[in-house]
């Protein structure tokens, strides 16, 4: 399952990290195609806000390749009426073993509407043993190069160049379905879902369900080749694995619980609960923790109020 994300690089540097060999062999870097759907940085992105993804260059009549699109993450069933926020489906998400025969994501993915979801790393929430026992978040991401720290974007570059393309971060590629949604204005609203398959032994501790990742340019130019049958892509889709190595994580604060906290602090390590919680400390030491994190949770807040940045994509 993925039900929170994090991508707080700038549209031109996006377009830089997902640069790409066109059919022949010259480096180059994405474009943007028109949405009216905003792309939002954000270190705390939620269902409903806006992702940047990668689609084949012709569904929007350009001749690139592969575009960059922001789109709605959940996907606006075809029948909504009305605000198209408000669809009450759970869509976020689609799980590989029943796309083909969805009446929600079989349609679109016969019309070849793929797309590659993008972030920097997702988060996800393990059980405590007991029910009353809160639930520890982690950040997940690709493995990166030395030095280079998935919760400290000082650490990164932007290097880039036409002989060896994107030299910075390494992003998280998903598999992912888009469909286009025409609202009474007459806007065309892109939204998209994430493709989920059982876990295997890297991160079954975890959780059950993990986002199907493209990591090998091969993946990704199959997944977009509109021209393989659904069952021919999804057939791929399955007999993708996922390696030791691939992808690191981290605990994180609680402050991610809040999808309206888009603070930095929300990717930062921090010890896990349990660890906290297992830790001797005097009732003082305990009091001035508490009081910390209410502060924490205020300066948070205050700070969303004074960069104004929206808790959802603008209409």
């Amino acid at each position: 399952m993925c039900g929170r994300t994090a991508c707080s690089l700038n549209p031109d540097t996006l377009c830089r990290a997902c640069s790409y060999r066109d059919a022949a062999g010259k480096q180059r870097t994405t474009t943007w195609t028109k949405s009216d759907v905003k792309y939002v940085p954000s270190t705390n992105i939620g269902p409903k806000d806006s992702l940047p993804c990668i689609v084949v260059g012709s569904h929007f009549g350009k001749q690139d390749e592969r575009v960059l699109c922001a789109m709605m993450w959940s996907m606006i069933p075809p029948w909504n009426e009305g605000n198209y926020k408000k669809h009450n489906l759970s869509t976020h998400n689609a799980r590989l073993e029943n796309i083909k025969n969805s009446k929600l994501y079989n349609p679109p993915l016969r019309k070849g509407y793929r797309c590659i979801v993008l972030c920097e790393g997702y988060y996800e929430w393990k059980a405590g043993k007991t029910k009353k026992d809160p639930k520890q978040p982690y950040y997940i991401y690709a493995t990166q190069e030395k030095g280079v720290k998935a919760d400290d974007s000082s650490t990164w570059n932007d290097e880039w160049s036409e002989e060896s393309g994107w030299k910075g971060y390494k992003l998280l590629q998903m598999a992912g379905i888009f469909n286009t949604f025409k609202t009474t204005e007459g806007k065309t609203i892109y939204s998209c879902t994430i493709i989920t398959t059982e876990s295997n032994s890297v991160l079954s501790w975890l959780h059950n369900r993990i986002p199907v990742f493209l990591n090998k340019e091969e993946d990704i130019q199959i997944w977009l080749n509109g021209e393989l049958s659904v069952a021919e892509a999804v057939d791929r889709l399955n007999k993708l694995t996922l390696s030791d190595g691939d992808l690191s994580w981290h605990t994180v604060s609680t402050l991610v619980n809040n999808v309206l906290c888009k603070s930095e602090d929300c990717r930062k390590e921090k010890k896990a609960i349990a660890e906290k919680k297992n830790n001797p400390t005097s009732f003082m030491a305990s009091w001035l923790k508490k009081g910390c994190a209410e502060s924490a949770k205020r300066k948070c807040t205050e700070t969303e109020k004074s960069d104004n940045i929206p808790s959802k994509i603008a209409k």
